[in-house]
């Protein structure tokens, strides 16, 4: 299993909702408005720093982990830097 953390400009967010239905990801969570500073700035909901992220996190077989993120680059790759889109895959396994 594959837990994929999906980082996007929280004015994107329903992009990468609409890649985890037509993956038909059906359990993962949502985390909106989420802070932050990254190497392409701040993110913290204030005048000074506008803006926010949302964060998906989803647990997935390996094989539909890749097939997403294949998807997820190429959502990246036809809206530019500007989507604000990062993810990152870590091992994991159901405990419970």
């Amino acid at each position: 299993m594959k837990l994929i953390l999906i980082f996007v400009d929280a004015d994107h967010a329903a992009d990468v909702a609409g890649v985890l239905d037509r993956h038909a990801i059906t359990g993962y969570s949502e985390i909106p408005q989420v802070l932050g500073k990254g190497l392409t700035g701040s993110k913290l909901g204030t005048r000074a720093f506008p803006g926010s992220s949302t964060l998906y996190f989803a647990a997935v077989h390996a094989d539909a982990a890749h097939a997403l993120v294949q998807s997820l680059r190429a959502l990246r790759d036809a809206r530019g830097p500007e989507e604000g889109l990062k993810a990152y895959s870590l091992d994991t396994m159901e405990v419970l």
